[in-house]
């Protein structure tokens, strides 16, 4: 709470507690940000209220006395994040900070640090009785669900409680498109490599040590991925990690766990949240009219009429908080009701209303001030406001904005949530030329919206197709089914039921499968359907195993293939088939046939050609009895020669596998240098088996976190469609387990 009172001798000044709150705060923020040109949101009059737990006029008084007396300065600057025109921020002065030197704090020093998951500290009044039953259900049961009203203060009680552990808390905060994936970005941001597979994100999260994970909001959870989110917080708990969840009631019935409801604060607590300014008359009678219901108390602004006793929060929101919005202000805020998410105030549509709707507290910030949405119950409240005709012109516009930013998969994925609220014909359409390119780090956020996108038009094959494809790429087995039984057109059935096949091992049904799909193709597309079978057959088995792969069904395969009359097709098609028959001779220890396979590949290019050296490195690895510094030599010059980045990886992989089958000591040094198996913007088999390798060499070099490798390696290999090396990593987890 912010008092007043504090009062100047002649000699030292003696600050009201709420003077030396705020002052201790902004002493945390260093000198040179007093003349920097941008300036974060901390700084500025609702960064401060946010921080002290008070509304913002409750700030006025205290900070005109330290202005006063020159312990701090104001200035106007850009806030980041904050729109476009600048604003009012505040500085601590020198003398400022002569006095904290003077008067250093008997109490916890405040700061604006965060602990892991990027967490506010915040402040708390009136929720002492709440803190000691959420420690006590937390002591009996490891695990917790906070639950009540939106706007009831469930956030604040969590940062509050979270404040007081001894361990590392992680924080994560659920929207309209979260996955299991996404909760764990959140609790690790600084994290480069976490895997996707369920078991292996509890490992993964368990060897981390003891910790408090967090999930807020989880009222926000979509339903397509409750079954995931569920299994990774029961799953975490198992393994006696604390696992706290706060969200709206009601909640999904998976969530049954020990609930602390959280109701309103008591008028006399509530009361605090107005500062000291104020009568404490006018402050009581505020509060009661609100109900303590302490979101309504923040955004009361003073003068403003109170609720009648039989008039509820929300109708209190419409009635008198919202009106008093410009209409710019107005549409804004409705531009940000329909985010599914948190989103950077930088690039968000209704930036120019940001400034507005931040001064009146409807907005909610991200612990790094970066990115913005609107409050929850503001955000409730004023889409029941909002008919069909708005909400189409709306997501209209939010359509056409991130139209114009379709290269980031993120903002991509935006653009085709509001083409799904249009009910756009065209929107599985789309997807043939982003699907590679979005499903890689925006899979979750697909599903959910080709799962609402098939049950608004479930007789649409083509959403199902797509929703089918998304589940594949999740291995989601069940779901590939329930899509598979609306896709009736032949060719994107036996798409979906062969890659659901090849998923599952069932080799004598992909065989099937894929002769049915070289019915009635071209030239070019059976042999290229023929060499993708060829090089996932030769492809699937382990570095460090011995040769399993049935050789005669890849030949046979190759001996199916009817080169095109088209010179570019015939030239790229004759490559390949060669690149595997030269897999298979350094697989059956056939120097000679690999020597002369590598001689074809130089006849058709040069000698300095990237493949041919690739190639000759291969060869050299398998059969050479030359020293680490030839073969190191070799592999410099093979990875300068590749085109791209992913090529360079590709060459780096065979070295590191090579490396760690001789014993040598350099494999970990050149292992740190390949790029993370998420690098790549577009995805497919290829990449799906860069990835499986790049986790199983990690899961030989890196003992501590072996376990949680392989199981992701064993995903990536299923997901590039090699069953027998997802198998094997599966068996070399199993020992080290």
């Amino acid at each position: 709470m912010i008092d007043e009172g504090g009062s100047q001798g002649a000699g030292v000044a003696m600050l009201s507690r709420g003077q030396e709150r705020l002052l201790r705060y902004l002493g945390t923020f260093p000198d040179a940000l007093s003349k920097a040109w941008d300036v974060p949101r901390d700084v500025s009059l609702p960064g401060l209220s946010d921080a002290m737990g008070v509304v913002r006029s409750g700030l006025n008084q205290p900070l005109n006395g330290l202005l006063e007396i020159e312990f701090i300065s104001v200035r106007v600057a850009h806030v980041l994040g904050g729109g476009t025109r600048r604003r009012q921020v505040y500085h601590i002065t020198e003398s400022g900070r002569a006095w904290l030197a003077e008067h250093p704090s008997l109490e916890e020093p405040m700061s604006n640090a965060r602990p892991h998951g990027g967490l506010k500290t915040s402040t708390i009044v009136g929720r002492d009785e709440e803190l000691q039953t959420l420690d006590a259900l937390i002591l009996k049961h490891n695990k917790a669900l906070i639950g009540g009203l939106s706007g009831v203060g469930k956030t604040t009680l969590l940062r509050a409680w979270v404040d007081g552990q001894s361990v590392p808390v992680r924080w994560a905060t659920l929207n309209e498109l979260s996955d299991p994936a996404s909760i764990m970005a959140d609790w690790m941001p600084d994290e480069k490599a976490l895997p996707k597979d369920l078991e292996a994100m509890v490992e993964h999260a368990a060897d981390q040590g003891p910790s408090v994970l967090v999930v807020d909001d989880l009222h926000r959870l979509p339903q397509r991925h409750e079954d995931g989110v569920s299994q990774l917080l029961e799953g975490l708990h198992e393994r006696q990690q604390v696992v706290v969840l706060a969200g709206r009631l009601p909640l999904p019935d998976r969530f049954d766990w020990p609930l602390l409801h959280l109701g309103n604060l008591a008028p006399n607590d509530a009361k605090h949240l107005l500062g000291e300014h104020l009568e404490d008359d006018l402050r009581q009678r505020v509060a009661k009219a609100l109900d303590g219901h302490p979101m309504a108390i923040n955004l009361y602004r003073e003068g403003e009429p109170l609720p009648e006793a039989s008039e509820d929060i929300q109708v209190f929101v419409k009635q008198t908080m919202l009106n008093g919005l410009t209409n710019e202000g107005l549409d804004g805020l409705d531009t940000m009701v329909l985010f599914p998410r948190a989103l950077p105030s930088e690039v968000a549509p209704g930036v120019q209303s940001i400034e507005e709707l931040d001064e009146r507290a409807l907005l909610r910030w991200s612990a790094d001030g970066l990115d913005v949405e609107v409050q929850h119950l503001i955000r409730n409240v004023r889409r029941t406001m909002l008919d069909q005709k708005r909400l189409t012109l709306l997501h209209q516009r939010a359509s056409d904005h991130w139209e114009k930013h379709l290269e980031n998969p993120a903002y991509a994925v935006l653009h085709l949530y509001h083409q799904l609220a249009l009910e756009r014909e065209d929107l599985g359409s789309k997807m043939d030329e982003q699907f590679e390119r979005l499903v890689v780090g925006q899979s979750g956020a697909l599903a959910v919206i080709f799962d609402r996108a098939t049950q608004q038009r479930p007789e649409d094959e083509s959403l199902h197709y797509w929703a089918g494809r998304i589940a594949l790429h999740r291995q989601e087995h069940e779901r590939v089914r329930q899509h598979l039984e609306s896709v009736q057109t032949d060719e994107l059935r036996n798409e979906l039921a062969y890659g659901l096949a090849v998923l599952e091992g069932q080799t004598e049904e992909a065989e099937r499968l894929l002769s049915e799909q070289l019915n009635g193709a071209s030239t070019v597309d059976a042999a290229r359907w023929l060499l993708k079978a060829a090089v996932q057959r030769v492809d699937d088995r382990l570095f460090d195993e011995m040769n399993s792969t049935n050789l005669d069904d890849v030949r046979t395969l190759l001996s199916r293939i009817n080169l095109p009359d088209e010179i570019g097709a015939r030239s790229s098609i004759t490559v390949s088939m060669s690149l595997i028959q030269h897999t298979m001779a350094l697989l059956t220890g056939d120097r000679e046939r690999a020597k002369s396979l590598v001689e074809g590949l130089e006849s058709l290019s040069h000698s300095h050609d990237p493949i041919v050296l690739h190639a000759q490195l291969k060869s050299e690895l398998s059969f050479s009895t030359g020293t680490e510094a030839d073969h190191t030599r070799m592999y410099d010059q093979a990875v300068a020669a590749q085109p791209t980045l992913f090529h360079k990886a590709a060459v780096g992989l065979t070295f590191v596998e090579h490396l760690v089958r001789s014993g040598s000591e350099l494999a970990p040094t050149v292992f740190e240098t390949l790029p993370l198996p998420d690098a790549w913007m577009e995805m497919g088999t290829t990449h799906h088996r860069y990835a499986a390798r790049w986790w199983y060499l990690k899961g030989h070099l890196d003992a501590a976190k072996s376990a949680t490798a392989l199981r992701e390696a064993a995903r990536c290999f299923r997901q590039a469609g090699c069953v027998n090396a997802a198998r094997s990593a599966a068996r070399r987890l199993h020992r080290v387990l």
